[in-house]
């Protein structure tokens, strides 16, 4: 019987870009779909609203590193963590970093320009909360109008941090992609793609980070058949 995964998750989002690069990694073949109102946020995710999910065999879990824990034990070739316990426990600490103090200056920027009427109501994914992602699960560019202040400078020194943690390597603290290269590509795709007005040349200004970028996403391309 074939392995069926589904993943629930806006396709831009880093943390649905992270799990969506892991199951390329690992070469398995997987269904995106997306939300399209609010309510897919409270089905899919009923106890918080939080996305992504992953569906495998009708198992679902919910948060990207839980997913990829997951994908490690059922599926541990190619891994997503070094063979050295204190390379992978780095690797580890790098993909809660992104996830936690990396956006914590996002959030924050976004937080201090955004309304609480604006605020969907709660019982969603906190993105949403914050006004970062619409009602319709996409992301709201408008947020990151550089009139009203740009990504601003804590977050612009968090991508500094980056640049240090990577140096002159090709991956972060080992030779192989690893969950926390994903955990990054993820976090910089809106700037890769210029969602973030400015984030384009914030990130060309960062040639390691771009030249990293570019390098997770040809080690991540679907493979044949996937």
């Amino acid at each position: 019987m074939s392995t069926r995964i589904t993943l629930y998750g806006a396709a831009i989002t880093p943390y649905t870009i992270k799990v969506a690069r892991a199951l390329h990694w690992k070469g398995l073949p997987f269904t995106l779909v997306e939300p399209r109102s609010a309510e897919d946020f409270r089905r899919w995710s009923p106890a918080n609203g939080l996305l992504p999910v992953l569906d495998l065999d009708d198992t679902r879990v919910q948060d990207s590193a839980a997913i990829l824990d997951l994908l490690e034990q059922r599926f541990p070739t190619p891994p997503l963590l070094a063979s050295d316990p204190t390379v992978a426990r780095e690797q580890r600490h790098l993909e809660q970093w992104v996830g936690e103090t990396f956006f914590f200056h996002l959030i924050r920027w976004v937080r201090s320009r955004v309304g609480d009427a604006e605020r969907p109501a709660d019982g969603l994914g906190p993105m949403m909360r914050l006004g970062l992602i619409g009602p319709n699960g996409q992301l709201r560019p408008e947020v990151f109008d550089p009139a009203r202040g740009g990504i601003g400078p804590d977050f612009d020194s968090a991508v500094g941090e980056l640049v240090k943690l990577l140096g002159t390597r090709d991956w972060f603290f080992a030779d192989q992609l690893s969950r926390g290269d994903l955990a990054v590509y993820g976090a910089l795709q809106g700037f890769v793609h210029d969602r973030y007005p400015g984030g384009r040349a914030l990130l060309r200004s960062r040639p390691s980070l771009w030249r990293h970028s570019e390098r997770v996403e040809a080690a991540t391309l679907p493979k044949p058949g996937a």
